[in-house]
């Protein structure tokens, strides 16, 4: 069985995660994908080019309504929605910014609040508004889009999208690690968090009905949930670049995958309408986000417009959150897990393995017992060992996204955490 193309998984929520961490609990239907199905691949057909406007690439019955570029960008493009009526669309900036072209309307956005954490996905319930979320899982509403209220714990592993139901009553928020967590009328119908994946969860689509949907990973291996069918996926093949998205077709027999050099892969009733596979954008501009025409006869392409910086030999890890000057560094004497009161820290922090995919320490977790308060309560300090993974594409180049945790208490007994650590902004 191929980790990267399976379907079973377990229901995570907010009010559970801690539990969750210590127990696995496997649900869903179990979909088998060894090659790709009724997909499309190859050149672009006859005729197919991209109508561009910058950063933004239409196909098929979509078109450009403009872009960001020529804009002093603070933070790359990471997302992008359409509008209900397809003659428009909103971009999402990593640090919060939303940019509205066409017939979308602006609703506000996050830019400047200070939220040290990339924004990874934008999602409008009906046109009326919409949500963007933050790898922390942070969520914030505008226009008429609902507060569902906060999550309370954070994710294992980072959030990497956001998809609205149908009702524009709730949205499930994606992690890389594939778990799925549902808040309105979403209904979890599975993931794939806590099994072993052939390579990190990178999109999530739903189903016309809201009763299933399909997450990807960066390999194209596809997991479909609930009435969500498989039709097909790239994993096991060859790729020029990793996948970064999929959009469904509206009436839920298809879905496309796209890649970050733009190649665009059909599967179902998914049809091909091109894609930048010949052209592809500069590396250090790649495809980010694919959003599709309502009326399943087109879709958009966004980039990141603004650069991102030049990858380094290793990523780096924001230590000092709570100091707003500090910036990140390599093998930090220190963590703060509390950035808002620094009330909990990983400290003394000795190195043995450092990599471009994870780092391991051993150290000491210093933490509030806030006792009779915490502003008048003792510390206490615990040997503990530390494992950092996930990194993540921000202003300051590569950082670890997710911390991992295990602590000594007192009687031998031994307790892991593993929580999204704060990055620098997108």
């Amino acid at each position: 069985m191929r980790p990267s193309e399976h379907g079973p998984g377990h229901h995570r929520t907010w009010r559970h995660l801690r539990r969750d961490q210590r127990r696995v609990l496997l649900t869903g239907a179990l979909v088998l994908g060894l090659v790709a199905v009724a997909g499309t691949f190859g050149t672009d057909p006859v005729g197919a080019q991209a109508a561009s406007t910058g950063s933004v690439s239409a196909f098929g019955s979509a078109a450009p309504y403009g872009s960001p570029t020529g804009v002093s960008l603070h933070s790359p493009v990471s997302g992008i929605a359409p509008a209900a009526d397809g003659r428009g669309y909103w971009l999402l900036g990593a640090d919060g910014g939303v940019f509205s072209y066409g017939s979308a309307r602006f609703f506000g956005a996050a830019a400047g609040t200070g939220v040290l954490t990339p924004f990874v996905g934008i999602a409008t319930p009906d046109g009326r508004g919409y949500w963007i979320a933050g790898n922390f899982g942070n969520v914030y509403p505008f226009g008429d889009a609902p507060d569902e209220g906060p999550g309370g714990v954070l994710p294992v592993a980072p959030v990497v999208g956001i998809v609205a139901t149908p009702s524009a009553d709730g949205y499930w928020l994606v992690a890389a690690d594939g778990g799925v967590f549902s808040f309105g009328d979403a209904r979890f119908s599975g993931s794939t968090g806590g099994l072993p994946l052939n390579a990190p969860v990178v999109g999530m689509a739903a189903t016309p009905d809201g009763r299933g949907y399909w997450l990807v990973g960066a390999d194209g291996g596809v997991f479909s949930f609930g009435d969500a069918r498989f039709f097909g996926s790239t994993g096991g093949l060859p790729l020029n670049a990793p996948v970064v998205g999929m959009a469904a077709t509206p009436d839920g027999r298809g879905y496309w995958l796209v890649a970050a050099d733009g190649g665009v892969f059909a599967f179902g009733d998914a049809r091909f309408f091109g894609s930048l596979g010949s052209e592809p954008p500069d590396r250090g501009t790649p495809v980010v986000a694919v959003a599709a025409a309502p009326d399943g006869r087109g879709y958009w392409l966004t980039t990141t417009d603004k650069a991102l910086p030049p990858p380094s030999a290793v990523p780096s890890v924001l230590s000092q959150c709570n100091v707003p000057a500090a910036g990140p560094s390599v093998e930090p004497a220190g963590i703060v897990l509390a950035c808002g009161d620094g009330n909990a820290s990983l400290t003394h922090l000795t190195w043995s393995s450092w990599t471009p995919t994870t780092a391991a320490a051993t150290g000491d977790y210093v933490h509030n017992l806030c006792l009779p308060d915490c502003a008048d309560g003792s510390y206490a300090t615990v040997p503990a060992s530390i494992r950092l993974g996930y990194p993540v594409e921000t202003s300051a180049g590569r950082e670890f996204a997710m911390i991992s945790y295990t602590d000594a208490n007192p009687g031998g007994t031994a307790s892991t955490v593993s929580t999204v650590v704060a990055t620098s902004p997108g």
